[in-house]
């Protein structure tokens, strides 16, 4: 498994992942599930968390496995090629490392959550609020867009520069259809809701920035997957006596598709190399910003070519890559949207010109 950045240790630990994964979640498994909307089984939810993925976002001292950022983007792809749950990712790379921040200044409680979270005995939800999720001239946000979990205790906010926790049962949820029912998105409303605990500042924007770069990642290994798919196929299927992949206008496909993935590639080794600088944080909110916007677009496009060079069975729902479809265009939506992630980068561009 190709993944962003080679990282030694840290590329056998996402091939491993990947292997594992790849196991728990076939396509068979995951057609079954979302042909009923609902989500996978608990036993099955259950083995994926024994494979340790409640650690992945966590340093050492808050009892995680101290991986570092380039070690993480490779395993947030290897959840983007698997399609994990949802909820699952945001309880690895968002909820953990929220109740880590929180517990590290002081809360107890908090403390004691992180302690289950560890353990894989806490179940969560995470929303971010999003720019374009403010209403004008308020302080208020609309009602926020998230995988709620069956028995999710605690609800975690990640705001640009401030992290919010809520008891689940205190916050209005009601479930909403979506695109992809199964992973329980539903609509959340803090009108009214007090957090039990809050943490703000520089800890709170470096666990949100890493949990939309998650994101980002998730984009990418599932639009590297679908290119793999297509190439694959491409290399078998024969038309007029050879590989379809010999024809120009497929070939170029497949490069063009090929060549998004590597810029995006490119795009978040270099994220891991402005990380590993210190001081750099507002060149990392820029740089972040352009891959929201970009790295969902080319994930997106590679599944689209990918299902053009299947021909007639890319549509089918046996094949499934209307799965890995689904997923990306729900990343690129938690990423703030194509229009709105736009916008955004071109606000930052001309700012720094003003400078």
């Amino acid at each position: 498994m190709s993944a962003p950045v080679d990282a030694g240790a840290g590329a056998e630990l996402a091939r491993s992942l990947d292997e594992s994964l790849a196991k728990i979640l076939t396509v068979e498994a995951l057609l079954e599930v979302t042909a009923e909307d609902r989500a996978l089984d608990a036993a099955v939810l259950g083995a994926i968390r024994e494979l340790g993925i409640d650690l992945v976002g966590l340093d050492e001292d808050s009892g995680g496995l101290g991986i570092g950022v380039g070690e993480r983007v490779r395993l947030a792809a290897v959840f983007g090629r698997n399609l994990v749950p949802a909820a699952l990712r945001d309880g690895a790379f968002g909820l953990a490392p929220a109740l880590a921040a929180v517990a590290a200044d002081g809360d107890e409680r908090t403390a004691a959550l992180l302690e289950r979270a560890v353990a894989a005995e806490l179940t969560g939800a995470l929303a971010c609020v999003r720019s374009n999720d403010r209403i004008p001239d308020t302080t208020a946000n609309a009602p926020l867009a998230t995988a709620v979990p069956e028995g999710a205790e605690v609800l975690a906010v990640l705001d640009s520069q401030e992290i919010s926790l809520y008891d689940l049962d205190a916050v209005a949820v009601a479930p909403f259809l979506a695109l992809d029912s199964g992973q329980g998105l539903s609509q959340i409303d803090l009108d009214g809701a007090t957090p039990f605990a809050t943490v703000s500042g520089l800890a709170a924007a470096a666990v949100r920035r890493e949990y939309e770069l998650t994101l980002v990642c998730e984009a990418f290994g599932a639009g590297e997957r679908c290119l793999e798919m297509a190439v694959e196929y491409a290399g078998q299927r024969k038309q007029f006596g050879q590989e379809i992949a010999g024809f120009q206008a497929v070939a170029h496909l497949l490069a063009n598709a090929k060549l998004g993935v590597e810029i995006g590639r490119a795009g978040i080794g270099r994220y891991v190399d402005l990380a590993a600088e210190e001081g750099h944080d507002e060149g990392l909110d820029g740089h972040l910003g352009v891959l929201r916007h970009s790295l969902p677009a080319s994930a997106r496009e590679a599944c689209e070519i990918s299902i053009q060079v299947h021909g007639g069975i890319g549509f089918s729902w046996e094949l499934g890559l209307h799965l890995f479809y689904r997923r990306i265009l729900a990343d690129q939506y938690l990423l703030g949207g194509e229009g709105a992630s736009a916008e955004a980068v071109g606000a930052g561009y001309l700012e720094r010109r003003v400078r």
